[in-house]
């Protein structure tokens, strides 16, 4: 008998790689920005390298914070960014990775759709093997 745990509700981990992220942008600088070629900014990049590492094409939707966080809680993103920290009032709605930032208040996290476990925890392995320090160390510039 083998232990799949966790599991994802809706297999977001399984459609995702080798196929596409899709990835809500609420604009809050310096972590996620509109501009005239697309999106950018600190929270950007990571998504990019979490697509990259997940062979997947990032699918960008740029809107306010509430229809961004209410679309993950529908299953409709996969990701949502924007500088959002730990004391989110959606937390418990949504779900928050771990603080990607070591040492910093506030701590920074990223959301992903509630249920999604495996999806969740592959997001957090991400962060953590990378620290953002790269991305972070932008901040102190």
């Amino acid at each position: 008998m083998s232990c799949d745990l966790p599991r994802d509700a809706d297999g977001t981990l399984n459609r995702v790689r080798g196929g596409v992220l899709r990835v809500g942008v609420a604009e809050n600088r310096p972590w996620t920005q509109r501009v005239d070629t697309g999106v950018t900014g600190l929270e950007v990049r990571l998504a990019r390298e979490l697509a990259s590492e997940l062979d997947a094409r990032p699918a960008w939707r740029v809107g306010s914070e509430a229809s961004l966080l209410e679309a993950l809680k529908a299953r409709q993103l996969d990701l949502v960014i924007g500088g959002f920290t730990a004391s989110s009032p959606w937390n418990g709605r949504v779900a928050f990775t771990r603080p990607y930032e070591q040492g910093r208040s506030p701590v920074h996290v990223l959301a992903t759709s509630p249920g999604e476990n495996a999806w969740l925890v592959r997001v957090d392995q991400f962060l953590q093997a990378h620290g953002a320090e790269a991305v972070l160390s932008e901040l102190d510039k």
